[in-house]
């Protein structure tokens, strides 16, 4: 299954160069998600320009998009070496991890162009995995600080501290 985000015009489109979203008139170029969910996510983290976009389904022969790329299955050495790199640790939350609770996670996801290979392969728990879902890093880090700020702004508000520290997040992020 393969959706797009359509106001019956445009699509929407992911710019690899900028990290924005792009609207363009032909379907080629839209950005395919392999469910509901997480195209209705990219409509609530930009409200603004993905209003009256709507999910919708493309029939997959016609449109010319491939269908859900088929993942390679890696070796245990190749998990091991990927388990090495990280140094024991999730790539994503930097807590340790067990070579046998690891989860191989695509940097740069499948759906969004990155290549099912060895370079493109991090370590990550089950857990972490999920959360990022299919999100450039850079996403994933905004993803993040959102949640992070407004979890704490509900927890401190008014404090002090908090506000000091937000200050300091905002220069930072």
């Amino acid at each position: 299954m393969a959706i797009v985000l359509t106001n019956g015009e445009c699509y929407i489109s992911h710019d690899n160069r900028t990290g924005g979203i792009v609207k363009t008139g032909n379907v080629e170029e839209a950005q395919v998600f392999y469910s509901c969910n997480t195209a209705m996510r990219k409509v609530f983290k930009a409200p603004s320009k993905c209003k009256g976009y709507y999910p919708f389904e493309l029939d997959e022969p016609a449109c010319g998009h491939k269908s859900k790329q088929e993942r390679k299955k890696y070796s245990k050495e190749a998990r091991k070496m990927v388990y090495e790199k990280a140094d024991g640790c999730c790539m994503l939350c930097g807590q340790g991890l067990l070579l046998e609770d690891m989860t191989l996670d695509h940097i740069v996801p499948l759906s969004m162009g990155g290549k099912d290979e060895m370079a493109n392969l991090q370590a990550a728990h089950r857990e972490c995995n999920q959360f990022k879902s299919n999100i450039l890093p850079e996403d994933f880090l905004d993803r993040v600080v959102k949640i992070f700020t407004y979890q704490m702004e509900q927890n401190h508000s008014g404090n002090q501290v908090w506000g000091v520290v937000q200050e300091l997040l905002g220069k930072i992020v």
